[in-house]
């Protein structure tokens, strides 16, 4: 049986998914929309996939073999094409700005991971 968010993750290359999760165990969390409260990109590359988030404190940036790893708290994936734009003026510095900048996605109002994943859907 094939798993159905890894066919989703390895169907296109060209494209970047964006990982939202239901929380990330932070004390803002309670602020945030439940069950959308934390997100991060997923880039398929070959046989593995490169993870992109921006932690409270950190920066994640790795390589992971099997995505069953990152999928324990899922609330959504949404794929996105990046657009090549040029620099910002202002980011943010949380999951949101981070995505947002990687993804051309040039729409300052968007401040939480459920506002982006509205937008995305918007897109389609």
């Amino acid at each position: 049986m094939t798993n159905p968010i890894k066919q989703k993750l390895i169907s296109m290359y060209s494209k970047l998914y964006v990982v939202f999760e239901k929380d990330d165990g932070r004390w803002w969390s309670f602020f945030l929309k439940q069950g959308c409260r934390h997100c991060f990109l997923v880039k398929p590359a070959g046989n593995s996939y490169i993870i992109y988030g921006k932690g409270a404190k950190s920066f994640d940036l790795f390589t992971i073999k099997e995505e069953k790893s990152i999928i324990d708290n899922i609330y959504a994936i949404e794929s996105f094409n990046p657009v090549k734009r040029k620099g910002y003026l202002f980011m943010l510095n949380t999951c949101v700005g981070h995505i947002k900048a990687i993804l051309g996605i040039k729409k300052p109002f968007i401040f939480t991971p459920y506002q982006l994943l509205k937008y995305l859907r918007t897109l389609k």
